[in-house]
């Protein structure tokens, strides 16, 4: 009997994690007198907890307006499950998953739900609902608890003997906000500050802003979301390669506070937290979340969101893997359990430290070596370390006496431009088709037209329109590929790709197909200015659904244009030049013709569909009265 019970238990190991102890039997043989046998019951089903997402860049907490969804309902990916308020706005929590709603854990109104906190339980099999309905979570009932509107502030059940630490210290500071660097650009891994425009006592508003900052893409304003002080600024201007999450300033909400922060540090401000803990489990528990989990808090300081699976996050936590160094193949690039171990398996794990540094101010600066005058920096993965260890000089030309060459150190943004397009040859399908169209037609209209325009209307604002309104004739070429399922877009946003100083840039005329030629004309020569100058917003460069690049104005005849990910079409625009063809007599004619290149990513574009685009556009051109409708 013994033998048969212990077998039992072996076969039910690998479900103890999912069983509940019911009761203890007793058994009884000729060799034992009373062995005690706890029997586990699999009553729980397989099923996933939804946890509350980070549904804006600074969310910490969110307010449940009201569920969509009730028990038993059945879920699909993409589906709402609930309205919560932000600090920023009411948003949607859509699904990632299928399945059936089993349990709602936080109850429609709760305010002040943590980021992380678990609302409610989903199972892929109908059935499988009712056997949730007792089911609860401490720590979501905690949670739930402490998010009623009427609840109290939590207290601690033990004596609080250990808060006059803070004032034994000195080391507290007032209430205080950290403005760590954001991600100003969807492809960003860091940036450099140019110049600060505001010191220390200055106020600040929502929308102020408060530097500028060089992105792989251009030069970005770093805009607040609060109101306050600056009470120190922790980076000095001209700081180069400053990682996502670095805290660049702290901020204050009364002025009166901005002296106390004269000797504010990031290492003093850790030290102070952790005296001012009431119980020896909480120090522990803070300890452990600065040396396992920094990545994911740097990632929210920085208001750069990092989408991963609760099963990735646990186990890169486990392994000491900080996600923003993993690539995601989920859905929307988010990361699941496989990336993590296919970082782990390339060898390439950062040393993992906390992400909160002290960056040395100038002053400080002055009485440090000469190898520290550089401010410090987060320890990089093992693939940055030689790229971020090299001198600040080296930003220059560098000209050495007696070498028949000049090495120009690369910037952000090319950089930027090299890994993407290495990125998309090698990972991107390419296959390309050519046609030949008549711009007789559309030359004559153009004239026509600038006749009675202030803007003057080029042939590519032409190209623009005719390519917005083939793309809505075959809605397949403005897709794009997204790993488990291609993404249709209802509007063509065409990115046109413009040559600056520091590289190519593309920026975007949204919705082309509904604007008029006018407008085309006055928006792109409004975004190429702002281009050119480096004044383009981040709204203005970022996304896009097919790319036009035309090198005609330089004499090019044909080339092929390089897919910009995860973009599945460009088109290679050459110059209009005089051909002679046959007329429908066969006698010799001369007629305006350009070529035209269409790159397609394969997974996406079929050929034939590439084809049937590239006859529409060309249908468009060579009668361009339909463009004017």
């Amino acid at each position: 009997m013994l033998k048969h019970a212990l077998r039992v238990m072996q076969v039910f190991r690998p479900k103890l994690l999912h069983c509940v102890p019911l009761q203890t039997l007793s058994i009884r043989g000729p060799l034992f007198t009373s062995i005690p046998v706890s029997y586990f019951s699999t009553s729980l089903p397989k099923h996933k907890k939804l946890e509350m997402p980070a549904l804006s860049p600074t969310m910490e907490t969110g307010n449940i307006q009201k569920y969509l969804k009730k028990v038993g309902d059945p879920i699909t990916a993409g589906d709402v499950l609930c309205e919560v308020e932000t600090d920023k706005a009411t948003v949607g929590f859509e699904m990632q998953d299928e399945g059936f709603l089993a349990q709602i854990l936080v109850p429609e109104g709760s305010k002040g739900v943590k980021v992380g906190q678990l609302v409610a339980v989903i199972v892929p099999k109908q059935s499988d609902v009712a056997l949730f309905a007792n089911y609860k979570d401490s720590s979501s009932e905690q949670g739930a608890a402490a998010s009623k509107p009427a609840a109290q502030p939590q207290q601690s059940s033990t004596p609080q003997r250990a808060q006059p630490a803070a004032t034994a210290t000195g080391g507290a500071f007032p209430k205080h906000s950290k403005l760590g660097l954001p991600a100003l650009s969807p492809t960003m891994e860091k940036g450099n500050l140019m110049k600060w425009l505001v010191k220390e006592g200055d106020k600040i508003s929502p929308g102020d802003v408060i530097c500028e900052i060089e992105t792989d893409k251009a030069s970005v304003g770093f805009e607040v979301q609060e109101d306050g002080y600056i009470a120190k600024l922790m980076v000095p201007a001209g700081t180069k390669d400053i990682k996502l999450g670095t805290i660049l300033a702290i901020s204050t909400p009364k002025k009166d506070n901005v002296s106390s922060f004269a000797n504010y540090t990031l290492e003093g401000a850790a030290a102070a937290a952790q005296t001012t803990q009431a119980q020896p489990a909480q120090q522990q528990q803070q300890q452990q979340t600065t040396t396992n989990e920094t990545p994911v808090q740097t990632v929210s300081q920085s208001g750069q969101r990092i989408f991963a699976s609760p099963l990735a996050k646990e186990f890169a936590k486990k392994n000491s893997v900080p996600l923003e160094y993993v690539k995601g193949t989920g859905i929307d690039g988010s990361i699941v359990k496989k990336d993590v171990e296919r970082f782990l398996s390339s060898g390439s794990k950062p040393e993992v430290q906390q992400q909160e540094q002290v960056i040395t101010p100038p002053k400080q600066q002055q009485t440090q070596a000469p190898s520290q005058e550089q401010p410090a920096q987060q320890t990089p993965p093992p693939a940055q370390a030689k790229q971020q260890a090299k001198p600040a000089t080296a930003s220059k030309p560098v000209a050495i006496e007696g070498n028949p060459y000049v090495d120009t150190e690369l910037t952000n943004m090319r950089q930027t431009i090299a890994a993407r397009l290495l990125e998309s040859k090698t990972t991107i399908p390419h296959y390309y088709l050519t046609m030949t169209v008549t711009m007789d037609k559309v030359l004559k209209v153009r004239e026509e037209l600038n006749k009675l325009q202030k803007v003057k209307i080029s042939v590519n604002d032409f190209i623009i329109k005719a390519s917005a309104l083939a793309l809505k004739d075959v809605p397949q070429a403005n897709s794009q590929w997204h790993g488990t399922y291609i993404r249709k877009f209802a509007n063509a946003d065409i990115s046109i790709a413009v040559a600056t100083d520091a590289g190519l840039i593309t920026p975007i005329v949204f919705n082309a197909g509904s604007k008029g030629l006018g407008t085309i004309a006055s928006t792109v020569k409004e975004l190429a200015d702002k281009a050119k100058a480096n004044k383009l917003k981040p709204q203005e460069f970022i996304g896009g659904t097919f790319t036009i690049s035309n090198l005609g104005m330089f004499g090019i005849d044909q080339f092929i244009a390089v897919i910009n990910p995860p973009q599945s079409a460009i088109l290679a625009v050459g110059k209009t030049s005089k051909r002679f063809v046959p007329d429908e007599h066969g006698q010799p004619k001369v007629e305006n013709q350009m070529d035209v290149t269409l790159s397609c990513d394969h997974r996406v574009v079929d050929g034939a569909v590439g084809a049937q685009w590239l006859q529409r556009f060309k249908f468009y051109i060579e009668d361009p009265n339909t463009l004017l409708l």
